[in-house]
């Protein structure tokens, strides 16, 4: 039975908890009447859920270790266990002291709000991991009830780009100015449609050269698919066959590239070198001065204005990095065939509206064409001069006349 004391000027209460062991609690009662009811709920209910009548309490946790409760429960063959450590270390330093039911929509948009130096996709990755960590929380763990906050602050507004892609004079200058090892992996890309990662874990044993596929063990959605090897790339892979270890591209002494393997920067370096450039922007070599100038569309002679001495010009490479091999893969072989299925199969999408979202699109001298077919179909109907030809002539020319003899008979 429940029972209460006072200790100094807070009232304590005593009763058996839902696990039968006993327990002692400061209550947030002005009189011992007070104290003694709320005493003999915490009794009732323990005494419920002994009983099954009743469900058990959620534990209080924090935001903080939910976040460990998630990391320590995803499994070892989790591919991207990093990347969803990374995502959460935003969440805890932003509401890990609150409790899990505590956090509501407001605090989501304020932690969304203070990662406006992070890119609109990057914020909306933070909040899809935030709702996965709710959601696991509350059907999994069973430590959380109610609305999942980060589902309910609605999704993050990501700008929708179309990937870009090299076109056939590009790539052929961007290969020339690379080094063999990192042209090879850049041409596999290219005329296979890989990932950077598929591409970096591709082995010798799953290249069959005869049967013209490669088996790639794809680590993003853990599904193996074959990849069909045009001719033209076959010398390549015969060479890459007989370099030293057990996967197709690797670096010079044999060793396979790490996961941090930087070839986005790789392929932004040989883009300045082959002179697929955007611009150049200057800057003042000096330390002590440190001035930055805006983008230009080219380099000229200028002079440093905080200074005064000549400055030095970076070149800006196109936005085209190494996942644009596959995006160039996807687009001309949507251009070329036409055959949606064929992109969609060699990708390795599962959905062929993403697909036809992505890459089923025209290319700009596909575009032209048409609008010139379109042109020359309503090519009668332009006439020189006014948009609305010579009958608004007329009409300007009849008003007028209307006018003078308005004005004879006046």
């Amino acid at each position: 039975m429940a029972y209460v004391f006072k200790r100094g000027k807070a009232f304590y209460a005593g009763w058996v908890d839902e696990s039968g062991t006993p327990r002692r609690e400061a209550l947030p009662a002005k009189t011992k009447t007070e104290a003694k009811k709320l005493a003999d709920e915490k009794e009732l209910r323990a005494w419920r859920v002994r009983h099954g009548l009743e469900e058990a309490a959620a534990p209080r946790l924090t935001v903080r270790d939910g976040i460990a409760l998630r990391l320590e429960a995803l499994p070892t063959e989790y591919a991207s266990k990093a990347r969803q450590r990374q995502l959460l270390a935003h969440i805890e330093r932003a509401m890990g002291a609150l409790q899990l039911q505590e956090v509501r929509p407001l605090h989501v948009l304020r932690l969304l709000g203070g990662l406006s130096h992070l890119a609109p996709q990057t914020r909306e990755h933070v909040r899809m991991a935030g709702q996965g960590l709710f959601t696991f929380l509350g059907t999994k763990a069973k430590v959380f009830k109610g609305d999942n906050p980060f589902k309910e602050a609605g999704k993050v507004d990501v700008p929708e780009r179309e990937p870009g892609f090299f076109t056939p004079e590009q790539f052929d200058q961007l290969v020339k100015t690379m080094k063999p090892h990192l042209a090879a992996a850049a041409l596999f890309s290219a005329l296979t449609g890989t990932r950077k990662a598929e591409v970096r874990k591709a082995l010798k044993d799953d290249t069959f050269i005869e049967e013209r596929y490669v088996l790639l063990r794809s680590p993003k959605n853990r599904k193996d698919r074959r990849v069909p090897i045009p001719d033209v790339l076959v010398p390549l892979l015969e060479q890459q066959k007989l370099t030293p270890g057990r996967y197709l591209f690797c670096r010079p002494n044999g060793k396979q590239y790490s996961h941090n393997w930087r070839v986005h920067d790789v392929i932004a370096r040989a883009c300045v070198r082959a002179g697929l450039v955007q611009g150049a922007r200057p800057y003042c070599f000096r330390k002590a001065c440190g001035w930055k100038g805006e983008q230009l569309p080219a380099r000229k002679v200028m002079a440093c204005p905080k200074c005064g001495r000549a400055v030095r010009w970076k070149q800006i490479p196109l936005s085209l990095r190494f996942k644009e091999l596959r995006s160039t893969y996807a687009t001309l072989g949507y251009a070329t065939t036409g055959d949606l299925h064929f992109v969609q199969k060699v990708l390795g999408h599962s959905d062929p509206k993403l697909t036809q979202a992505r890459y089923a699109r025209a290319l700009p001298e596909r575009l032209l064409q048409g609008a010139n077919a379109v042109g020359v179909l309503l090519a009668g109907a332009v006439k020189s001069g006014s948009p609305v030809g010579e009958k608004s002539e007329g009409r300007r020319a009849t008003r007028g006349t209307g006018e003078k003899q308005h004005h004879t008979k006046t």
